[in-house]
């Protein structure tokens, strides 16, 4: 009997430094935002049904999510959205996708992170950079220390991977 193999060392994540430059985007991770900035704007969670659907799978918008027969990923916005009909979580996913970003790579994967100063904060944010954080994390997530902030992670290919928030 061989020994078990030992999986192989997970690369080191290089982080960019963050970028405002939309026009810095692939052309499908730029049309994926374009349209899910488009469906936040209108405040209608069911705009936000032709984005996912892009996806072979949906994102996931938060952890332990069951997925079966039935689900419907726009029922864990209402969720988790204050007024119950997911515009909370719409204002929020704006307030993301509004912010600078950063990529992520990770051997021969790329992401695309938003917002930036998730993953590389500043040191000393201005007034408006502060009010911006805010905006992209939900009222009742002030209470977790350090807040619970919304990101969103978009591979290179143009798949939506994640809208949640994370540590």
């Amino acid at each position: 009997m061989s020994p078990p193999r030992k999986a192989a060392p997970t690369p080191p994540q290089q982080i960019s430094a963050p970028i405002s430059n939309v026009a810095s985007l692939p052309p499908r991770v730029a049309a994926l935002r374009a349209k899910m900035l488009e469906a936040a704007e209108t405040r209608d969670i069911e705009r936000l049904r032709t984005p996912i659907e892009w996806n072979e799978l949906p994102p996931i918008f938060e952890r332990g999510t069951r997925k079966g027969p039935g689900f419907d990923p726009l029922d864990v916005l209402k969720a988790r959205s204050f007024d119950g009909k997911g515009v909370e979580m719409l204002a929020i996913l704006q307030a993301v996708m509004e912010a600078p970003f950063v990529k992520v790579k990770r051997g021969p994967f790329e992401t695309y992170v938003w917002p930036a100063f998730a993953l590389v904060p500043e040191k000393e944010p201005d007034a408006a950079t502060r009010l911006h954080m805010l905006r992209c994390l939900r009222f009742a997530d002030l209470t977790s220390d350090p807040p619970l902030l919304h990101l969103v992670r978009i591979g290179a290919d143009g798949t939506w991977h994640t809208f949640m928030p994370e540590p």
